[in-house]
């Protein structure tokens, strides 16, 4: 029967694994595509430590270590909040707003690159303190967290309340597909700087007079206090011609092979290569940008459903107010530039009768309030409305003024007339 490590045998008291585990630095050794398959083959066999020091070791890759960054940003920089009967729980939330609930968000998305994650839910004192078990401690064959990498049992990670088993115990993540790229990128870089310090500094020709005994001997300490510096030492009448091809030549192909792994590593991590590189079209970065935010969609569901499957009955036995409620991410809407923002605010305004808040204009523009707006006294008065009674007397004032022949036509206006 596996042993449960959440708590002790004979007491109530929780185990830390972090002071139960002993955990060694990682080994830093040459690698090379061979190394990577033979890890593999042993991390798929279960054997998971030698295999995750050569990934940690890869993952220095600057490139590689920002795109990674970039998409567990998009999950720590979305906004999470608790909902229960559609209302917010802010016990909840001030539990969402802490280091140790960011720690784990990030654990849950290097899931997705390790392949594997298991979580040790800890409270010291109350407060909730989550512990990663160092990868290399986990054997995925035997199922179980071992104390030392190298020994041959340990303990069960498998239906323990206070452990997220995360992943599976066949994937090896999306850094196995970007291992053999990041292996490549660093030899052929060492190369890269080999050729620079071979061709990159213009070489010197010392020429001297063969009759001067001295020359020779003068040139060559000249040449050996100057550095590292390419240069040789002949007579003027000898000769030297350069073999092989143009230097600029053979710079421009490692340029290119460098440049061609960071965009493999690209692809395989954010689907594409044009929101942290030029684009060629501003549809084709669009394009790119879509791309990129399906992936992101599709992590903050995986990190989602972590929660609200696995965190929460565990935090429910642990006492926190979660029975009937949810995690949930906020819809994340289209990005509009402040004109835009600008243009709807207004026709909100003008279209509804009770328009929008006047402190929506000054939070959302960042704009300071001011005390008022001041009337001009000089500026001239609406017009009073028109008195009925002066209204009528103009009217009568207007009839007097007829000439008198309208007044005729007036008085035989009813009159019969013959045609």
């Amino acid at each position: 029967m596996a042993k449960k490590i959440g708590y002790t045998a004979n007491s109530k008291k929780q185990i830390n694994l972090s002071q139960v585990l002993v955990v060694t630095p990682p080994r830093r050794i040459p690698v090379d595509v061979g190394k990577w398959r033979s890890e593999m083959k042993s991390a798929e066999h279960g054997y998971r430590a030698g295999y995750y020091d050569l990934i940690d070791d890869l993952t220095l890759d600057a490139v590689l270590a920002s795109i990674v960054d970039k998409r567990i940003m998009a999950i720590t920089n979305s906004i999470i909040k608790f909902t229960k009967d559609k209302k917010e729980v802010d016990q909840m939330n001030e539990f969402i707003d802490t280091p140790e609930f960011e720690f784990l968000l990030k654990e849950i998305m290097l899931t997705k690159f390790y392949g594997k994650t298991v979580i040790e839910l800890f409270w010291d004192k109350g407060k909730f303190m989550p512990y990663s078990i160092p990868r290399k401690h986990l054997n995925t064959k035997l199922k179980v967290i071992l104390k030392r990498i190298y020994d041959t049992e340990g303990v069960s990670y498998l239906e323990d309340d206070w452990l997220l088993n995360l992943g599976s115990d066949t994937d090896l993540g999306i850094f196995n597909r970007t291992a053999v790229y990041a292996i490549f990128k660093r030899n052929g870089a060492a190369d890269y700087g080999q050729f620079c310090e071979l061709f990159g500094i213009p070489q010197l020709v010392g020429l001297y007079d063969p009759e001067d005994d001295n020359g020779r001997q003068e040139m060559e300490e000249a040449f050996k206090k100057r550095g590292s510096g390419g240069s040789m030492t002949m007579s003027k009448n000898a000769d030297v011609k350069t073999l092989g091809t143009d230097a600029t030549g053979n710079g421009m192909v490692h340029d290119k092979f460098l440049r061609w792994c960071d965009e493999q590593l690209l692809i395989a991590v954010l689907g594409q290569t044009m929101t942290t590189q030029n684009g060629s079209s501003l549809s084709q970065s669009k394009t790119h940008a879509e791309t990129e935010d399906d992936i992101n969609q599709s992590d903050r569901r995986f990190v989602q459903r972590i929660l609200n499957q696995d965190l929460l009955p565990r935090l429910e036995k642990r006492g926190y107010p979660v029975n009937g409620g949810k995690f949930e991410f906020e819809e994340k809407g289209e990005n509009l530039t402040a004109e835009q923002q600008l243009k709807i605010a207004e026709t909100v305004d003008d279209r509804t009768e009770s328009g929008v808040n006047e402190d929506y204009w000054f939070e959302k523009f960042n704009l300071p309030k001011g005390k008022g707006k001041k009337v001009d006294p000089a500026d001239p008065k609406e017009p009073e409305p028109a008195d009925p009674k002066k209204k009528k007397k103009v009217e009568k004032k207007e009839v007097k003024e007829l000439a008198w022949y309208k007044k005729a036509f007036s008085f035989f206006a009813n009159a019969p007339r013959w045609k």
